[in-house]
């Protein structure tokens, strides 16, 4: 099993990783919710545990986002927040199940090998004739396999789970590179080559760059480009 942490309590983090380890289960780590966003568009996780005060935003806010744009992972929440009202605002964003702290560790690795069970079948997204395998990292085009970079994945994946909606540049740079501003050229050159790659060897266009706004994948042919 393979588990993501979002936590920034790092005493915490440390506990809960070591004891998961010890219990067989691996886990991957973020302090905020910019980091755990580019690792859930890298690797498709069993499950999630989830805090719901981050540095960078909301628990539940980000909750609702993922399972809008179709993050399958089922999501355990972490929580100091005890009242049954804020505890029903969890579930109705899409949390599978909540601990309050402190929790033993027991029930945490038990309540992991429930909602991990529970995870739906691998999640494919059709975008005009561009289909998405979230599951496998895998993007075919009229039925043809493309060759996407690591990078363009990750900005495909985000793109294809906002869809039609226009993603910011600011927003496709803080996902790809959480820790550190990029040189201006590097997320250009990464658009020029995944537009090479899905757009250029098909008739229609659907990665439209929208001016002074961002990118939006999305199939509509006289899209502003």
């Amino acid at each position: 099993m393979l588990v993501l942490l979002v936590e920034d309590n790092r005493l915490l983090s440390n506990n809960i990783i070591q004891y998961l380890e010890l219990s067989g289960i691996e886990c991957d780590y973020a302090f905020n919710l910019a980091q755990a966003e580019m690792l859930i568009s890298q690797q498709q996780f069993d499950a999630i545990i989830l805090d719901l005060n981050l540095p960078d935003g909301d628990g539940i806010e980000a909750c609702e986002r993922w399972k809008a744009q179709c993050f399958s992972s089922p999501i355990i929440m972490l929580t100091a927040r005890s009242s049954l009202n804020e505890r029903l605002a969890g579930f109705a964003v899409g949390a599978d199940d909540y601990l309050i702290k402190p929790f033993a560790m027991e029930e945490l690795v038990a309540r992991l090998k429930v909602v991990a069970q529970r995870r739906p079948a691998p999640q494919r997204l059709t975008i005009g004739d561009l289909e998405i395998d979230f599951a496998n990292h895998m993007v075919y085009r009229q039925g043809q396999l493309l060759a996407l970079s690591k990078t363009g994945w990750q900005i495909m994946a985000l793109l294809a789970r906002r869809s039609p909606e226009t993603v910011s540049r600011e927003e496709i740079e803080r996902m790809l590179w959480p820790d550190s501003a990029p040189d201006s050229d590097s997320l250009r050159s990464h658009i020029h080559l995944l537009r090479r790659v899905i757009d250029r060897p098909f008739e229609r266009q659907i990665l439209h760059t929208i001016r002074g706004v961002g990118l939006s994948l999305r199939d509509e042919i006289n899209a502003s480009a």
